[in-house]
């Protein structure tokens, strides 16, 4: 399974049970490194793992709530105990809510800033704390709905527009301290995903697809080894000059005129 971008590295990955998480966390695992994959839900992390241990890859589960500080900590200590001190944090734990901002509530918000912002902000804290000196390639999955506004999806433009700033204000203090910690931010577009497909139907045979990928100048929908890929890239010494960056992974949508999807016949 092994080749060697990653080889000896110790990569932690939020959120990586299922979709673009587990797609990092395979990835990375046969790139060398041995993976943390922690997520919310621990029997879907422990199938993930053991996916990957299965392929020769090293990988390990926790359980994970990445808006709790306490559930860091405990993460960090028990990889360093384990493995030893980070090399490579990828923030991919997200959570999406397409309502109006009618039927938006300050609940709402919080809950969806409480995954998406919070956890990403308490990643880059406990990362650097892990990483100091040594150094290390931080990773935040943003979005193309950090860069531009979408319908129904104030909330979560909102968390990842947070996350497209934070990682270079980060990047700005591990340079103003001397760390040699990189940190950069991935935005994908239109990814075919298990959370995709609850909220808009991808992959039910509907046409659904077909009139997204109308938009898209690439003409189809991302996958997730398609943002696994971009992110082994970034975490690897091969981008050891890229710093503070924002990697879109859109198939050429924030390049280009915006276009409504074309309706399904």
């Amino acid at each position: 399974m092994h080749m060697n971008k990653l080889n000896g590295k110790v990569a932690l990955v939020t959120g990586g049970a299922r979709g673009i998480g587990a797609a990092i966390a395979f990835a990375m695992a046969k790139e060398g490194a041995t993976v943390v994959l922690t997520d919310i839900d621990k029997p879907a992390a422990d199938a993930a793992a053991d996916a990957i241990r299965k392929e020769g890859g090293g990988c390990i589960a926790m359980l994970h709530d990445v808006s709790n500080p306490a559930s860091w900590a405990a993460v960090i200590a028990e990889t360093e105990r384990q493995l030893g001190a980070l090399d490579i944090l990828v923030n991919n734990a997200g959570i999406l809510v397409v309502r109006s901002i009618a039927q938006t509530s300050l609940e709402d918000f919080h809950r969806v800033s409480a995954v998406n912002t919070d956890g990403v902000f308490l990643g880059i804290k406990y990362g650097f704390a892990s990483m100091g000196k040594r150094g290390g390639s931080i990773i935040n999955l943003s979005s193309l709905g950090g860069m531009i506004g979408a319908a129904n999806q104030i909330a979560y433009g909102a968390s990842k527009g947070a996350v497209r700033l934070m990682t270079k204000c980060a990047m700005a203090e591990a340079a103003s301290l001397g760390l040699p910690i990189r940190c950069n931010s991935i935005h994908p577009g239109v990814i075919h995903t298990p959370m995709t497909e609850a909220h808009y139907g991808f992959g039910a045979g509907t046409g659904v697809d077909e009139m997204f990928a109308s938009a898209i100048p690439s003409n189809r929908l991302g996958t997730a080894q398609d943002v696994a890929a971009a992110v082994v890239y970034i975490a690897s010494d091969e981008a050891s000059y890229v710093n503070g960056a924002e990697l879109m992974v859109d198939g050429g949508i924030l390049a280009a005129p915006i276009q409504k999807p074309k309706a399904p016949n």
